[in-house]
């Protein structure tokens, strides 16, 4: 390379750098990622409190890393030059056996985590008389373990998820462990999609026969399961850039004729929508197939279904929650569906306007054991703040 060709290449990379640099700052942040079914982080704000927290540093990062320009592009670009030398683990997700592609188990959040449970502890103490249930769904690597790729180093969920059953069951809070009934038919059903990180609706209807033994939910309605999609692509795809080969196929649960089935009516209070439908078939068609179950999340919305059961329930979930919910339709009066990533009102409130009976924590471990959008709703609640 001649001094004048190395001097137009020492001009050239400089200056991609400084456009994408600046590309990065003037175009509009993206707020969600269809591709990887979550939200991206924005331009966090700039304060003492962020600053002196370390928030902004980490929020900063993430930051950067969602809004870089192109990114979905640079993933499918990395993954198959990752893919070409038989590299099995691409953005924490495992190309595994099978034609399974599953997320790495993440880390324990201990203070996050610690968190959460004086926030629990606070709420069943507020409400002693109201039966809570936790159902912590395990993931996909912890359950077909076997199938990931040789040397691949994963966190223990099982201990993670043993420890917190102990510590919520000291508190009156009843554990709802599926791991046994998963590892009894993980040869069996396909408890997970292969390209997505939920559990398929088999999986949810499986935990779904465990909550209902624990709590004697009597209703026993049987289904049938109707395949309508079979070129699912979910988020791990997406967010991996790994191409298996393989599509999801996707089963709507329901009911069979002739068992005296209650309709529901539904109402989203963020779009005062009201349908008795639970399944928006419409979604089959977008690039988020999986919102076929409810539609995008939602803050809050009831279910009212003319049952002879006077139970009310409160559901607190994350999206895990959204296959398993119509199978609660028969057994409560009224649920109440709340998402705390978006809820913002007081959920002391919600508990005594609506009568509720029963409370189900409804999440995936690996987003449960990072997450501290349950203890940031609890805590703001003035019956909680004051005590």
């Amino acid at each position: 390379m001649n001094r004048k060709t190395a001097k137009i290449f020492g001009f050239i990379f400089p200056a991609i750098l400084i456009a994408v640099m600046i590309f990065n700052i003037i175009l509009p942040d993206r707020k969600f990622s269809a591709e990887e079914n979550r939200l991206l982080q924005t331009r966090p704000k700039l304060n003492l409190s962020s600053i002196f927290s370390g928030r902004l540093e980490s929020k900063a990062e993430s930051y950067v890393a969602d809004q870089f320009m192109l990114r979905n592009m640079y993933i499918k670009i990395k993954s198959s030059f990752d893919t070409s030398l038989g590299v099995s683990e691409s953005n924490n997700v495992f190309r595994c056996k099978d034609n399974y592609l599953m997320d790495d188990i993440s880390k324990y959040d201990t203070k996050k985590m610690e968190n959460n449970y004086s926030s629990l502890a606070k709420l069943k103490q507020l409400y002693p008389s109201i039966n809570m249930d936790f159902l912590l769904a395990p993931n996909a690597a912890n359950i077909m373990s076997n199938k990931l790729p040789l040397f691949a180093v994963t966190e223990d969920q099982n201990k993670q998820m043993d420890g917190f059953f102990k510590k919520i069951q000291s508190i009156g809070i009843n554990p709802i462990d599926v791991r046994s009934t998963f590892n009894k038919n993980k040869e069996k059903v396909e408890l997970y999609y292969h390209t997505d990180h939920h559990w398929t609706t088999d999986g949810a209807y499986l935990a779904y026969k465990d909550f209902a033994k624990k709590n004697k939910l009597t209703s026993n309605i049987k289904y049938d399961a109707l395949a309508v999609k079979n070129d699912f692509r979910g988020t791990l795809a997406s967010k991996s850039g790994f191409t298996n080969g393989l599509n999801d196929m996707i089963k709507l649960y329901l009911p069979k004729e002739g068992q005296g089935y209650k309709n529901s009516v539904i109402f989203y209070s963020d779009t005062k929508e009201k349908t008795t439908e639970f399944y928006k078939l419409n979604n089959l068609k977008k690039k988020d197939t999986y919102t076929v179950f409810g539609g995008s999340n939602h803050p809050i919305y009831s279910i009212k279904t003319p049952v002879n059961s006077q139970r009310k329930l409160l559901l607190i979930k994350d999206s895990y929650a959204n296959s398993f919910i119509p199978f609660l339709s028969q057994d409560y009066r009224e649920i109440i569906v709340i998402d705390p990533r978006y809820f913002f009102d007081d959920i002391s409130e919600i508990i005594k306007a609506n009568g509720i009976t029963d409370v189900l924590f409804l999440y995936n471990a690996n987003t449960f054991f990072n997450d501290n959008s349950l203890d940031m709703m609890i805590s703001a609640s003035k019956d909680i703040s004051v005590k």
